[in-house]
């Protein structure tokens, strides 16, 4: 291993525990990897995630065990390992060219970006109506987008939580994600609920493991319903598109399920050949996962990237919003992530 490259598991802990249908945690790890090069120091990672397969020791041995990471670019290998690494690389290519990684692809590719979609604040699922209806009264007051996890394992608790949120802000796009916790027949009612209650999409509403004909059902018990759906874990790379193409309306993409930046963006270009929407997403991860991924934002439809802001110790800096809910991107070079003053 480099003596210029370091690798190390780090624990985030959140600000409280987040509940969505897969479970709740008061905690999340992360892999960082950072290097020096020529005088630039760069740093890229990646988080783990509870209901995922990796394993973060086995991640952190097969980082450690690269003869030259800095060079090596491994098409296989641990996900979150190829998405630190890939994240390191572009951290260290655009310091060396003084350029956000955005902007340098841009140029690259001549594309011509638009401005990046509004700023988005997720919920986990809440056990206290009243308190929740509050916390939702006031986000809204500085984010016009709001994500609601729902799949609590109680259909009524799910309704109850979309009609506090809409009554709690009423001018409010919001949506609702639940991360594949409600069967067929249950995704249909409520899906026809809360239509009724302007829920603007829903986001995995049957589970992954029901695969294709998991969504094949629930398209055929929603005839004359126009709710549109995303697909999340259902769609884990670029690979998973094709299949899903007119069973949802949409894909989130997330740097850490493609397992790359470079990935990500392949994954959008995917779901816009199959006219599919595009939500770029996160993990609860630090400011350096999603400030890399917001990069992507303004080839998305809409974006998710508040994972941060669930973090108490945070020791990165990266993105921001504004008063209005605006995603504030950093004048910094590279990912255009600094360490956070202590």
């Amino acid at each position: 291993m480099s003596s210029e490259f370091h690798a190390e598991l780090k624990t985030l802990q959140l600000v409280e525990p987040f509940r969505i249908a897969h479970g709740k945690s008061a905690e999340r790890r992360v892999v960082r990897v950072t290097a020096r090069r020529d005088g630039i120091d760069a740093i890229g990672e990646a988080p783990f995630v509870p209901y995922y397969e990796d394993d973060p020791e086995e991640c952190l041995a097969w980082l450690r065990g690269l003869p030259n990471p800095l060079v090596e670019n491994p098409r296989h290998g641990p996900r979150a390992a190829l998405l630190a690494l890939d994240l390191l690389r572009l951290d260290m290519t655009g310091k060396a060219t003084g350029r956000p990684i955005g902007l340098l692809w841009q140029r690259l590719s001549g594309c011509r970006w638009s401005s990046p979609p509004p700023g988005c604040r997720s919920f986990g699922i809440p056990d206290d109506l009243d308190e929740f209806g509050e916390r939702v009264r006031e986000t809204s007051r500085q984010f016009r987008v709001l994500k609601l996890k729902l799949g609590s394992g109680n259909p009524e608790h799910d309704e109850l939580v979309a009609i506090r949120a809409r009554n709690a802000a009423p001018q409010a796009t919001i949506f609702a994600d639940a991360n594949g916790g409600w069967s067929p027949d249950v995704a249909a009612a409520l899906i026809s609920t809360l239509e009724h209650w302007r829920i603007a999409f829903v986001e995995q509403p049957v589970s992954r493991e029901s695969g294709i004909e998991g969504w094949r059902e629930l398209r055929a018990k929603l005839r004359g319903c126009r709710m549109p759906l995303y697909a999340d874990e259902s769609a884990r790379t670029m690979d998973d598109v094709p299949a899903l193409a007119g069973l949802a309306d949409g894909v989130n993409v997330k740097l850490l399920k493609c397992g790359g930046w470079h990935r990500a963006r392949e994954m959008i270009l995917a779901a816009r050949v199959h006219r599919m929407k595009v939500m770029l997403g996160c993990m609860i991860e630090s400011s350096i996962g999603t400030t890399a991924a917001a990069h992507l934002a303004p080839l998305a439809d809409w974006i998710d990237l508040d994972g941060h802001l669930y973090v108490a110790n945070d020791d990165y800096e990266g993105i921001r919003y504004d008063a209005q809910g605006r995603l504030v991107m950093p004048d910094r070079p590279g990912i255009g992530v600094a360490e956070r003053a202590t």
